[in-house]
């Protein structure tokens, strides 16, 4: 044999490997991860073991495959620049009353479906804190998840977005292909005064695109000043489709300004309160409304607020 062909040889050889190596050490957490699942034990601690240690050793991704069921008694973190990434049919499910996944800035999660399973769940499933101060030149996302309360108690917050204190603020996440069903409150924003009188809060310029939600009893919560010290504005829904039930009570509740809902409401006679379902509150002006819902079901006391019919 040459030596050019062997030298060929040898070095197809080694780079064939190396990139075996790399594509153990990727998928090595995956299949520790997936030797638990499908039984009643809390699986939690080794799913944020995984999450810690692509953090540590900047790996960047964690996968639960595998079409398993994985319970969880406690609440995990994803940390910084990790990707929790599901099977297209892996379930995460919740069995208890506890936060249940955190997003810091530059985490991910993608795919499958987080459950909750016991009716005294009553907090919020997935929850981002502008104290780690979200902007644009990261790439923190929530996509194509179902979140689902199975458990009949229509309880808890499915996405819920928290910004209080000085400079905590969330904008330029994206929210995109998700599906909600089953909640008090389908998607949550709140913004709370700072103790500090100069400090600012804010959660503005968000994408929430192609979102389903189902079966609420508030869709869609905003809850701040019109403006600073603690705003939310400029945040877009775009694409929703709503589906009403008898147990909802508002579609959207909405402060702050220059928030636009754009989308479709289902089964608006099945409503059985006598409550304005579209609520634009005192400390709302020019946010914008594109849905199919008539006037005289829209409470109106803000500024400058549009609605189509």
């Amino acid at each position: 044999m040459s030596r050019p062909v062997f030298g060929y040889l040898f070095l197809t050889a080694l780079l064939t490997a190396v990139l075996t190596l790399i594509l153990q050490q990727m998928y090595i957490k995956s299949t520790n991860i997936e030797t638990h699942g499908n039984d009643l034990k809390d699986d939690a601690i080794v799913i944020q073991q995984a999450i810690n240690s692509s953090f540590k050793n900047k790996e960047g991704l964690v996968k639960l495959t595998g079409n398993k069921k994985y319970v969880i008694r406690s609440g995990i973190v994803i940390k910084e620049g990790v990707t929790l990434e599901l099977g297209k049919n892996t379930k995460i499910l919740i069995d208890g009353n506890f936060r249940a996944i955190q997003l810091e800035k530059n985490a991910t999660i993608i795919n499958g479906t987080i459950e909750v399973i016991d009716p005294k769940f009553n907090s919020e499933v997935v929850f981002i804190d502008g104290k780690h101060k979200f902007w644009s030149w990261e790439r923190t996302e929530v996509t194509n998840v179902s979140i689902i309360n199975s458990s009949g108690s229509h309880k808890g917050s499915a996405l819920s977005l928290y910004a209080t204190g000085d400079e905590s603020f969330i904008s330029f996440v994206n929210f995109v292909n998700n599906k909600v069903a089953g909640f008090n409150n389908g998607i949550q924003i709140v913004v709370e005064p700072s103790g500090n009188k100069k400090g600012q809060s804010w959660i503005n310029g968000n994408r929430f695109v192609n979102m389903t939600l189902d079966d609420c009893v508030n869709y869609i919560v905003i809850d701040s000043s019109v403006s600073i010290p603690n705003e939310s504005s400029g945040n877009q829904f775009t694409g929703l489709q709503i589906q009403l039930s008898q147990i909802s009570q508002t579609i959207i509740k909405v402060s702050g300004s220059y928030n636009t809902f754009q989308g479709m409401v289902w089964d608006q006679h099945l409503l059985n309160t006598p409550n304005k379902v579209v609520q634009f509150t005192q400390e709302s002006a020019h946010n914008m409304l594109d849905m199919n819902i008539e006037r005289f079901s829209i409470m109106d006391k803000g500024n400058l607020n549009s609605y189509t019919e």
